[in-house]
Parts: C-alpha cells; sequence; structure tokens
C-alpha cells in the first residue's frame, strides 16, 4: 500500500515518539534503580564508617582504663613492697609514741601525694591483719570493713567501686599461715570512670559500661535492658582480644553493640549505639526523592504531550540540519520561516554554522603554527652538551668496556625517546621518576655518581605534568654535584602528605649561602624568568605549579646535612573531590 507524503511523516512520527517515551520509561526505571543501589550503599558505607569510628573509640576507651589500672596496681604494689611500710609494725617497741605516731603521718602524707599526682584514685589504704591498724586517705570509716574481708592480692567489684588489693608477703613459706601481714587497697573514682566511658560513647543515643562478673559498672545512664541480656548471651568469661560486635533491632531502632575485653581485671568494655538516628537522614531523602521523581514523571509526560504537539517538526528539520553538519557541510541553511520560538533558534543554528566555518578555517592555520611552535620547543630541551659528553663517553670506552657503551646507549635511547614524544598533557609519576633515572644512569656511568629513587606503589600512577622533575634533577647535577669535588649523592623521595604530594630533590653538591637561597627563592617567583645559574629551570616549574595545580604549590629550598641543596615540589591537592585526589585514590 502506497501512503500519502503527509501520512508517511505521522508514522514516522508516532514511530518516533513511542522510541522517546520508552527510552524516557526506561530511564526513569534506571534512575530509580540506580538512585535505590546508591541509597543503599551510602547508608552500608555510613553504617560502616560508624562503626569504624565507634570501634576506634572503644579501643581508646579501653587504652584509657588499662592504664589507669596499671596505674593502680602499681601503687598497690609500690606500697606494699615499701621499706617504711614494713617495718612500721616493728617499731612500735623501737619508738616512743611521737615519733610513731610521726611514722604513721608520714606513710599517710605519702598516700595522700598518690591522690594529687593521680586523677584516677579515689583513695589508698593499709590495713594490719595482726591489730587492726589502718591508714586511709577515705574520709568514709565504714572502708575499714572492706580491708578486714581480703586476703589475697587482685581485683574486686565492691559497692559499685573498683579496689585493687596487694598483700605481704606475696608468697608465704611452706607451713605459714595464709592471712597476709598487711593489705594495700587502692580505690578508683567512680565519677571519673564514668567520664573517661563517655568516649566510647556516640551522643544521646549511645551508652558504654563496664561488664564485670555479670554487672553492670559506672553507666552514665541507664542500660538498655534487651541490650544487657543480649551482651550477657554473647559475651563469655575468655581472653578475647578483637572487638566483638553484635546487632539488635528494636521498634525504637536498630542497635550496634561493640565489647571489648579488658583481661586485667577480668571484664568487658561494652558500648551500644542507635544507628538509625545516623541513618534517618538518607531515608528522608529517599522519600524525597521518590515523590520527586513522580512528579518529573508527571511533568515529562506533559512536556513529551506538547512536544509532540507543537515542536516536533520543528525539531526534526533541526535534527536534520545538524546532521548535515555533523557530516561536515557548514554551507547548510535552514530557510524554513515559524512564527514561534524556533524563528531565533533557527536564526541562531545559521549563525552558528556561518561562524563555525570561519573557525575551522583559523583552526587550520592555528594548529600548523601550534605544530611548528612545540617541534621547536621539543628541540629547545633537547641538551646538545649533554648529547655530546654522552656520545664522547661512549666512544672513550667503546673499546675497553662493551657493557658500559650498551648501558650509556640503552639509557640515552630512553631519556631522548622520552624528549622527544612528549605528546601527552600529563604522566604517571612513574613515567617521570624513569625518565630521572634514565637520565641519573648516564652520569652515573660517566663519573661517580650514587642516587637513590624512592616512589611509594600507591603513588605510581599519580598523574603530573612532564619534565616537573627532570629540570630539578639536571640542577642538581649541573650546579651542585659538578661545582663541588667529592659531591656524588642524589636522592629523589615521593610520599603523600595531609595536604598534597611532596617531592623532594637533594644532593650532597654546592649549597647555598642564606642570602643566596633567599634571592633564588624570589627569582623563581618573578613574573618574567631572570638569567642566572639556577634561575630559569627552576622558575619555570615553580610557573607551571601556580598555574596548573592548586593554590599552595611551591618550591621550597634548604641546605641539607650533606651540605647541598635540597628543592622540594609540593604539589597542593584540591580539597573537595579535585582531579588530584581522585587520581591519588586511584594509585
Amino acid at each position: 500500500m502506497i501512503f500519502p507524503e503527509s501520512e508517511g511523516v505521522i508514522v514516522i512520527r508516532n514511530v518516533t515518539m513511542k522510541r522517546f517515551i520508552y527510552f524516557f520509561s526506561f530511564f526513569l526505571l534506571i534512575t530509580l534503580s540506580l538512585f535505590y543501589v546508591m541509597n543503599k550503599l551510602s547508608s552500608n558505607t555510613v553504617e560502616q564508617s560508624l562503626i569504624n569510628a565507634s570501634k576506634g573509640q572503644v579501643q581508646y576507651t579501653n587504652s584509657i582504663i588499662e592504664g589507669i589500672i596499671a596505674e593502680a596496681s602499681l601503687y598497690g604494689t609500690q606500697f606494699a613492697a615499701d621499706h617504711d611500710v614494713r617495718i612500721y609494725k616493728n617499731q612500735i617497741l623501737e619508738l616512743d609514741n611521737y615519733n610513731y605516731q610521726m611514722k604513721k603521718n608520714n606513710i599517710h602524707d605519702r598516700l595522700e601525694d598518690v591522690l594529687i599526682s593521680s586523677q584516677a584514685v579515689n583513695s589508698i589504704g593499709i590495713y594490719w591483719k595482726g591489730d587492726g591498724t589502718y591508714i586511709t586517705t577515705s574520709n568514709d570509716a565504714a572502708t575499714k570493713s572492706i580491708f578486714q574481708a581480703v586476703n589475697e592480692r587482685g581485683w574486686q567489684v565492691i559497692d559499685q567501686s573498683l579496689y585493687y588489693f596487694a598483700v605481704y608477703p606475696y608468697i608465704q613459706q611452706a607451713g605459714e599461715s595464709s592471712v597476709p601481714e598487711y593489705i594495700v587497697g587502692v580505690q578508683l573514682k567512680t565519677d571519673y570512670m564514668k567520664n573517661v566511658l563517655l568516649n566510647a560513647t556516640n551522643g544521646e543515643n549511645s551508652n558504654a559500661y563496664l561488664w564485670v562478673n555479670k554487672e553492670q559498672l559506672w553507666s552514665n545512664q541507664k542500660v538498655h535492658e534487651k541490650i544487657a541480656e543480649l551482651v550477657e548471651q554473647n559475651v563469655a568469661e575468655n581472653s578475647e582480644t578483637d572487638i566483638l560486635k553484635f546487632d539488635y533491632h528494636a521498634r525504637s531502632g536498630d542497635y550496634y553493640i561493640l565489647a571489648k575485653y579488658i583481661p586485667l581485671i577480668d571484664s568487658y568494655l561494652v558500648s551500644y549505639t542507635r544507628a538509625s538516628d545516623v541513618l534517618q537522614p538518607l531515608e528522608q531523602n529517599r522519600q524525597l526523592f521518590v515523590v520527586s521523581i513522580a512528579a518529573i514523571v508527571i511533568l515529562g509526560l506533559y512536556v513529551i504531550y506538547m512536544f509532540y504537539r507543537n515542536f516536533y517538526r520543528n525539531v526534526h528539520l533541526l535534527q536534520k540540519k545538524f546532521h548535515h553538519v555533523e557530516e561536515g557541510n557548514y554551507g547548510t541553511r535552514i530557510t524554513h520561516k515559524t512564527k514561534n520560538e524556533f524563528s531565533n533558534l533557527f536564526n541562531s543554528f545559521n549563525g552558528m554554522v556561518a561562524k563555525i566555518q570561519g573557525l575551522f578555517a583559523s583552526l587550520k592555520i592555528e594548529t600548523e603554527l601550534r605544530h611548528n611552535a612545540e617541534l621547536k620547543q621539543l628541540q629547545a630541551q633537547i641538551n646538545p652538551h649533554f648529547l655530546y659528553n654522552s656520545l664522547f663517553f661512549i666512544t672513550t670506552v667503546a673499546k675497553t668496556s662493551p657493557d658500559a657503551v650498551v648501558q650509556m646507549s640503552k639509557h640515552l635511547a630512553q631519556y631522548y625517546r622520552y624528549m622527544t614524544k612528549l605528546d601527552k598533557d600529563e604522566v604517571t609519576l612513574q613515567t617521570e621518576l624513569k625518565l630521572a633515572e634514565h637520565y641519573l644512569a648516564i652520569m652515573a656511568l660517566s663519573k661517580q655518581l650514587t642516587y637513590q629513587i624512592k616512589l611509594p606503589p600507591e603513588l605510581e600512577s599519580f598523574m603530573i605534568k612532564p619534565l616537573m622533575i627532570q629540570p630539578i634533577v639536571e640542577n642538581a647535577i649541573q650546579h651542585g654535584i659538578e661545582e663541588r669535588q667529592g659531591a656524588h649523592r642524589v636522592t629523589i623521595d615521593v610520599k603523600r602528605v595531609e595536604a598534597g604530594i611532596l617531592i623532594t630533590v637533594a644532593d650532597d653538591g654546592k649549597g647555598l649561602e642564606p642570602q643566596q637561597l633567599s634571592l633564588l627563592e624570589g627569582r623563581i617567583n618573578y613574573s618574567t624568568a631572570s638569567e642566572g645559574s639556577r634561575g630559569i629551570g627552576l622558575w619555570n616549574v615553580n610557573q607551571r605549579l601556580k598555574n596548573m595545580y592548586s593554590k599552595g604549590s611551591c618550591i621550597r629550598f634548604s641546605n641539607n646535612e650533606w651540605g647541598g641543596l635540597t628543592v622540594e615540589v609540593f604539589i597542593a591537592l584540591q580539597s573537595e573531590g579535585g582531579q588530584q585526589d581522585e587520581a591519588v585514590n586511584r594509585g
């Protein structure tokens, strides 16, 4: 069947619009799917980051508690073995009442000195089993009864307080009574330990406590009953060194629980946090996105309808003309006249194509000029003196040392291959340092030179502008090593610092006086290069750093311990998702 031309246009239009609707629907489906996946991944990432941060807090709190426990144990052991304490009871018969009381006051003052120097110790007491003598820093007389019941050393929980008891003598002889002569007890401050536990919490819906002998200790708020039961079910009395993690799901929210075993006091440090508080903003964003997508769908369908009704034919014409431009027909024009917004669009299209014709004509000329300029620049980068010396070395040792000729030729070929084929805007640090290695290897063959290049594996693929390091290395050889007799060392060290990448080139050649250093730093910051022995190459590197990298990139100079010069090239990285940050992450 043969259709009229107008009917054929309608058929094509309907088919195209149907495909467009399918594509639009498919795009929305993909967008929703990707958002769901990204939302899930984001939630998991945030939750994992929160858990890792909480583990770090638990580990940090555990280290503080272990330090406090070690400190209290040390005080107890110290006074249990103290000479004055051991002979105190034997001095009753030797001293009068006054001197005996002075000895007692002296021991008491020494106990008080511990309280002054320690924030964690609440009180220290010494109790003699024989006659009930009791010296303590505590104002509570009832604490004496606690000491009366103690017969062995170690940590005990008494009335929600943690005590460490040391006894004397430590070792009982065969046949002797097991009752100690005296007991030294160290009590920790409850309020201070509660404040220490705050380091393991994350906000209002987070709590931490010690779980000792199935008893909660030092919680700053009431412990969730179900969580306490879950802790008791999942932790056991063992010597676990890793942080245990388990989850609890309740109507009030989802919790994750962390437990760290403290072997010194045979207890667990427990911390739990409601993760849903952190993830709630993500859930609100997801709901808002769903509502936004629904609104976009409705609006999109309306736009499609209006597009189909009023603008399709003009768009189709514009599309056809753009296709002509893509095929290289820059003489095409739209002669169709309209009385709507497309009139200005068609005029703009005609003007744009006319300008493109003119731009292509001028671009051809500029491209040829640029190629010629780049060729001249590459030729200017080749150092004839360096090439002559290398070829002269090959001629000199050709008969006596063929291996040296092979090595020199290999490195020289790689060096000039790199220098003459610089067709990339950026290169990796590994490639740039390979060029420096070829150059140093060539110099090491012709003179006494040792060099070292350090590049961490994670920075090998970091992208930089070419020839950022080579001019500095050449300066180290030409104006450092060669100007000082006996100089022979060059090092290149690359490392990641907090704010960027630091490239250090050091030599043991001729250093610079402080005034010369200041003059050199001033010259490389001039707007134009100044002539000088070290100025031009370093000025060029410094200008490229300022123009191509983030603010703060610079070159710094200093004299090193060898007496030579150290040049530091600092490349500042962008702080918010910049290109260089991404490059380092990929590395």
